[in-house]
């Protein structure tokens, strides 16, 4: 405990000394800092980690060094870059599956504004099924683990072309995004199965002023085995009212090889306000991996402690039933900053 402790007090004075030293060009942390007037800008974040689960040795480490570059000029054009250091420093890694260093490029892409209701992206971007997927910044959800059905059933990027926009006359908001690869994934992450192909949509209506509910569909095919034609139906929600939120994410994955082959997960997760800054929260998911005879059950209760919008910090406990999937169980915390 007295290392955690220590590893906390650690970041508190760098967030501190960042917030001072930075105080007099106009820098606020979790905002971004603007390069004088060439309309570029840098941010990013930093995940700091202690886990204690069952069946490995306790672990301390540094998970994610993120930096973003963004560019928006005058007219139409947008540029937005993500680099990520993922396992920067880690204590008990000798040997250990997945924890190697490596330089991650998640997103690289140019946007142009065709219309005020439609915009084409070309480049590296986030798969958009579900919600978790697209936040992805570690400071900006709930928890320190991720949910199974946001990791395994798709692969996470997609390196292609994009069309997206809203329509505001349709459903008070009706937003919409069309999406198309050929696979030749940029920079592609060794431990992901990436696209060789795929098309696909998702859509986001309100239903209320406090709620929106989204759609997925998609067909692809992956690098290990391209000749499987894959489709995939998903569905989202969220719910927002006085700091209280739900949120839920089911995704159903087809194969054209027979249903063995068939992937599906679901999870909904409650929030909700103990104290000005502190949360608490529950997540329950059930994930059946392609070939598994019992569906893997998650259950997850921790609390999220938010010292400012951009400085978080997170613990929770996973336990799990079924678990054939090697879900992580037991103790997991994060300290995560968005600069």
């Amino acid at each position: 405990m007295r290392l955690i402790a220590s590893f906390c007090l650690l970041f508190s004075g760098i967030v501190a000394a960042a917030d001072n030293t930075l105080s007099d060009i106009d820098y606020r942390l979790g905002h971004g800092l603007q390069v004088a007037d060439t309309g570029l800008s840098l941010g990013g974040y930093a995940t700091a980690s202690y886990e204690d689960l069952q069946h490995a040795p306790s672990r301390v480490a540094l998970d994610n060094l993120s930096l973003f570059v963004w560019w928006q000029g005058e007219g139409r054009w947008k540029f937005f870059s993500e680099l990520d250091y993922e396992n920067v420093l880690a204590s008990n890694s000798a040997g250990q599956e997945g924890e190697e260093r490596y330089l991650a490029l998640e997103r690289l892409y140019l946007d142009y504004d065709v219309t005020d209701t439609a915009t084409l992206r070309a480049g590296k971007f986030l798969t958009p099924i579900g919600r978790w997927n697209l936040i992805h910044a570690t400071p900006l959800v709930w928890t320190t683990s991720r949910p199974l059905t946001t990791t395994r059933i798709f692969p996470t990027n997609v390196t292609g072309l994009m069309l997206y926009g809203t329509l505001p006359a349709v459903a008070t908001g009706f937003e919409y995004t069309l999406y198309g690869s050929r696979g030749n994934e940029i920079r592609p992450n060794p431990g992901i199965d990436t696209f060789d192909e795929v098309f696909g949509a998702h859509a986001t209506l309100p239903v209320s002023s406090e709620g929106q509910v989204g759609f997925s569909l998609a067909m692809f095919e992956q690098e290990d085995d391209p000749d499987e034609t894959r489709q995939i139906a998903g569905l989202d929600f969220v719910w927002a009212r006085n700091r209280y939120e739900f949120s839920a994410e089911a995704a159903y994955r087809f194969s054209e090889k027979g249903h063995l082959r068939d992937e599906r997960g679901a999870f909904g997760q409650l929030v909700v306000p103990l104290a000005e800054k502190t949360y608490a929260v529950g997540r329950y998911e059930v994930y059946q991996p392609a070939g598994a005879t019992q569906a893997t059950q998650l259950f997850v209760a921790g609390l999220n402690y938010r010292y400012t919008p951009a400085v978080v910090l997170k613990a929770e406990w996973i336990a799990g039933r079924n678990n054939q999937s090697g879900a992580p169980e037991g103790f997991m915390s994060s300290l995560s900053i968005l600069f």
